[in-house]
């Protein structure tokens, strides 16, 4: 019988800060040009699992807390 190698693909996320803007998307831009734009695992954690890349391709954005209030 054959073996067959399985690769799952998981979604995770990173909290990249509040950012002043006049809209979503221009937070959405700043915060994906920013500094905080990547992401590492530690050196156990790479052995399980590995980044395709380092930095966000997509973004969502959400009214802060502190303009709701």
């Amino acid at each position: 019988m054959p073996k067959f190698t399985v690769t799952a693909i998981f979604t995770a996320s990173k909290h990249l800060g509040e950012f002043e803007a006049a809209t979503e998307q221009e937070a959405i831009d700043m915060a994906l040009g920013s500094q905080k734009n990547y992401a590492s695992l530690c050196h156990q954690c790479s052995d399980e699992v590995e980044l395709d890349d380092h930095c966000a391709h997509q973004a969502v954005a959400h009214l802060s807390e502190d303009t709701i209030k």
